[in-house]
């Protein structure tokens, strides 16, 4: 299963790394994991902590259970990680095969590449949608950038 929410890309996968640590080996409920984040990182609010444990979820950092989340105990590197997030977040993969290698593309023309992937009820639930998944795009763009998938330019971003 695919994951939509993908908090902000951090400068360092430290910050992933300090995320996960927080999240309990023995599962919890969400609120109580969200607030294991809020209380031992950056991470401001329960809303942010919330995208971040569906975000780790994707990336195999950490399990979802019936019984809520906990820390998995693989150690994940930058290459897992990576493979990790073409696969299991939403558009990833799809906004990786929108970039060049030599032409950098901006998030809003990568968004136009990926739109019509955006499911029709995400579209009607919002007014301004476009603005919204633009935003979502740039984030997988950001993680992507981390994760070597991508880089960064002036123009834009281009496929690693």
């Amino acid at each position: 299963m695919q994951r939509k929410p993908v908090p902000p890309a951090p400068d360092s996968l430290s910050v992933l790394r300090a995320v996960r640590a927080a999240v309990p080996l023995v599962p919890k409920p969400e609120d109580d994991c969200c607030r294991r984040v809020t209380d031992r990182t950056d991470v401001a609010d329960r809303g942010t902590a919330s995208s971040w444990l569906v975000f780790l979820a994707a990336l195999g950092a950490v399990a979802e259970e019936d019984t809520g989340y906990a820390r998995t105990q693989t150690d994940l590197d930058r290459e897992d990680l990576a493979s990790a997030f073409t696969d299991g977040v939403f558009l990833a993969a799809d906004c990786l095969d929108a970039l060049d290698a030599t032409d950098p593309r901006s998030a809003e023309a990568v968004f136009e590449s990926v739109r019509d992937r955006v499911p029709r009820w995400e579209r009607t639930k919002r007014e301004n949608w476009p603005a919204f998944w633009t935003e979502r795009v740039q984030r997988r763009l950001d993680w992507a950038v981390l994760l070597g998938l991508a880089r960064e330019t002036d123009g834009g971003y281009l496929r690693a």
